[in-house]
């Protein structure tokens, strides 16, 4: 609980009250571990309250409390009618409200009626929890809790009056535990206002709590904030470890913990500011590699797809790997679906490694062929009216940039010269029209958003093209309007080479004071006030320059330990040093500093990487079907496929569904048994597995209305669903999974919840993706 890992947290109070139903304070706790859902948490506390006469008075107090907390949750009224919806149908109280594993509709905005009711409930439980407190002075959970509440009253608009009273508070826990998981919380609480007084805290919370990843994450905000990237590096990289063991161990994907995916894109940014590309690039291509879900690992929301390929885009073009880009853009780590803007962006990387490695025909024909594609964009969208009537198609005109500034740096924004396109469609232009009509608007929008970021994107090949060329002054004027895509360094760069040396000094200063503990624009800084000094030793800032520069020196001498070999920019700052500074002492090893307790091996808090775990074996009788032959020659016969063994080699979807009294499972057995062809096109058998006996399977078969054909094997005792983990222990109820499982017997994605997965086109996609991924070892 305190370390924030709720789902782990519910499951072993229901554990307990699996061992002790009787017992409320176990409801209590399952009702707290649902913090984050006011709804599901009152329905577990009033199980609790139906058990408090055989609980202790303190028991009762905090199962008292908490009833009012979340009981009668304040809604807005739209969503407590959904929520009236559900209780109605709902048989028992104990049915909790279960999560949504599919996601829900967009809830309605809160009023400041309701938030104030809200408010109110907050302030009235810490007002309880302290007196609690002041009853039972030596409890000191009850004080971590009381910590942990005013901490998070914040959200609620209760500002903290003394941020000393609170440390004060858990300075009595720590002396009481030094290893309370509480110094998470003090983590916290000083988090943006003074870190440095969370240093204790922050080498006391992995080792306070070593099973929760997010206890190792959290010290990485506190170094972060001290710009201590390698200490935050290590940090982060210990939390991944341990995620990985947990998802190894328990089977769990591996977006379905919260926080993998922005804990590991943020290790990421760390090695950036440390000098480590290699390490980065590695780890970006594995967060693409991960497996996908439509909820949990889009390739557009904040899971690892997402955020993996941006940090990979980043490092391209932090680091200028342009001779790796040019094989990156033809991978499975950056491929695009055609005719989309992603696929545009990766395009437009093509064109800039083809001039930064020097194949500058190739560059050219792909700037032009991009022109092309956005002016056949806009005539679409000038040809498409409300009305549906063809418009006249005139071509439009490719506006050029702003007119060249005064200044040669150029003023910053964001393509001025076009319109600006949001990528979402706004729905509340079409309330009035048809579907049909809303169906041409929403192709519009996506065209016309889609030749807004092609403008961007052309401008970046515009501004690499005439820095191919020698006119660097262009380059800077172009590259002014896309920030985006061009980095700042390679701005300052192109200052330097168009002669602006005071203009690239300045700019390099500005980004070397913002980046403190950060290696290359230490070395860049250094790099570009050389270059200045030796391009004009007759200025009037020479001796303000050379400041400059052995101020950067000094700073990358002290962290450029820690940096990968090879990358030119330290390269060249240590040969600058060992020329104008050679009293500049490099660092070749850690710093040794006092505060950061006693850290275990890294790799004895898990493997560095994900790997799928292996499927348990499985063996049932001869499957019933309807289809009486296979519906691809490389597969096995379907009369064969009773167990594992006998799908060796082979990679298959197991769908296991509570029988054909179940409607959603008929649903999911529609939607996957049509696309059987497709999957064994693709060397994936599917296999069914039934919650029911061998004769209620075939009675169910024969009522089916359409041709079944997936191979369906009766599980009546349930051994293949716990075997899976397609089981709630609590509830005492088998759970719908849907499971692939490749060639060498690895689970390589799995779904497993209240309701079936459904998406049977996404998950043949996917399996393609994934079998043809290699697995690295751990």
């Amino acid at each position: 609980m305190h370390g924030f890992w709720y789902f782990e947290a519910e499951r072993s109070f229901r554990q307990a009250a699996a061992i002790d139903p009787d017992r409320a304070i176990h409801y209590w706790g399952i009702a707290r571990a649902n913090v984050e859902n006011p709804e599901r948490s009152a329905g577990f506390i009033e199980q609790a309250v139906k058990r408090i006469e055989k609980s202790s008075p303190l028991e009762r107090r905090l199962i008292e409390a908490w009833s009012k907390r979340v009981k009668d949750w304040p809604k807005p009224p739209d969503e407590k009618k959904d929520s009236d919806k559900k209780d109605s149908d709902s048989k028992d109280a104990k049915d909790a409200p279960k999560k949504d594993p599919k996601g829900s509709k967009k809830k309605p905005a809160v009023s400041d009626e309701v938030r104030d009711k809200r408010k109110e409930r907050f302030k009235t439980y810490a007002r309880e929890l302290d007196e609690i407190v002041q009853d039972y002075p030596e409890e000191i959970e009850l004080k971590a809790m009381l910590v942990l509440q005013l901490w998070q009253n914040q959200s609620q608009g209760h500002d903290i009056q003394s941020y000393t009273a609170i440390d004060s508070m858990l300075e009595e826990i720590f002396r009481r535990n030094p290893r309370h998981p509480a110094h998470h919380f003090r983590i916290h609480l000083w988090d943006y206002r003074k870190e440095k007084l969370a240093l204790r805290a922050a080498a006391e919370c992995g080792p306070s709590a070593p099973g929760i990843a997010h206890m190792w994450h959290m010290p990485g905000h506190t170094y972060s904030r001290l710009h201590r990237y390698a200490d935050a590096a290590w940090q982060q990289e210990a939390s991944a470890r341990v995620d990985h063991a947990h998802m190894i161990r328990d089977r769990v994907m591996p977006d379905q913990i919260h926080n993998y995916a922005h804990n590991n894109e943020w290790l990421i940014r760390n090695w950036f500011n440390i000098g480590r590309p290699s390490a980065a690039v590695s780890l970006a291509k594995n967060m693409i590699e991960l497996p996908r879900h439509p909820k949990f690992n889009s390739t557009t929301g904040n899971g690892s797809s997402n955020l993996g390929r941006q940090r990979l885009l980043q490092a391209i073009r932090t680091y200028r790997l342009w001779p790796q880009a040019a094989e990156l853009v033809d991978s499975v780590y950056l491929k695009a679906d055609e005719g989309t803007s992603r696929a545009d962006e990766v395009q437009m990387l093509r064109g800039i490694a083809a001039f930064e490695t020097g194949n500058k025909q190739q560059a050219e024909s792909i700037l032009q062929g991009m022109k092309e594609l956005r002016r056949s964009l806009l005539i679409d969208v000038e040809a498409a009216e409300p009305s549906g009537q063809p418009a006249k198609r005139l071509p439009p005109k490719l506006l050029e940039p702003t007119e060249a500034p005064k200044d040669a740096w150029g003023e910053e924004r964001d393509l001025p010269f076009v319109d600006r396109v949001t990528q979402d469609y706004d729905e509340e232009k079409s309330k009035d029209k048809t579907q049909e009509q809303i169906d041409r608007l929403k192709q519009t929008h996506e065209k016309n958003f889609r030749s807004y970021r092609l403008a961007g994107y052309i401008n970046t090949l515009e501004a690499y093209a005439a820095a191919n060329r020698g006119d660097f002054r262009e380059a800077l004027w172009r590259s002014s309007e896309a920030r985006d895509t061009i980095d700042l360094w390679q701005r300052i760069a192109w200052a330097q080479s168009a002669g602006e040396h005071a203009i690239a000094v300045r700019k390099a200063r500005d980004g070397f004071n913002g980046a403190e503990g950060e290696v290359l624009p230490s070395a860049s800084m250094a790099i570009v006030a050389h270059r200045a000094i030796e391009a004009n030793p007759q200025s009037k800032e020479l001796e303000k320059w050379q400041q400059d520069r052995k101020r950067a020196l000094e700073r990358c001498a002290k962290i450029a330990w820690a940096s990968e070999p090879g990358i030119q920019a330290i390269d060249q700052a240590k040969q600058i040093s060992g020329t104008v500074a050679p009293e500049i002492l490099w660092d070749t090893q850690a710093p040794q500093v006092k505060d950061l307790g006693d850290r275990p091996p890294l790799d004895s808090l898990g493997p560095v990487r994900w790997t799928p775990p292996v499927a348990p074996s499985w063996s049932l009788g001869a499957p019933e079907f309807q289809s009486q032959k296979p519906l691809a020659s490389s597969e096995p016969p379907a009369q064969s496929i009773g167990s594992s063994s006998s799908l060796r080699g082979k990679p298959y979807v197991m769908i296991l569904y509570l029988g054909f009294g179940c409607l959603h499972c008929t649903e999911q057995l529609k939607a996957f048994s049509p696309k059987v062809a497709e999957f064994q096109k693709a060397g994936i058998q599917v296999v069914g597995v039934s919650t029911e006996d061998e004769s209620s399977l075939r009675e169910g078969l024969k009522r089916f209305d359409e041709t079944m054909n997936i191979p369906l094997l009766a599980n009546f005792d349930l051994d293949v669903f716990k075997s899976f983990r397609c089981f709630d222990d609590f509830e005492g109820q088998p759970l719908h999974g849907t499971i692939l499982v490749d060639g060498q017997g690895r689970i390589r994605w799995q779904d497993i919840g209240y309701e079936p997965f459904t998406d049977a086109d996404f998950l043949l996609g996917e399996a393609k993706r994934l079998i043809d991924t290699p697995v690295e070892p751990k």
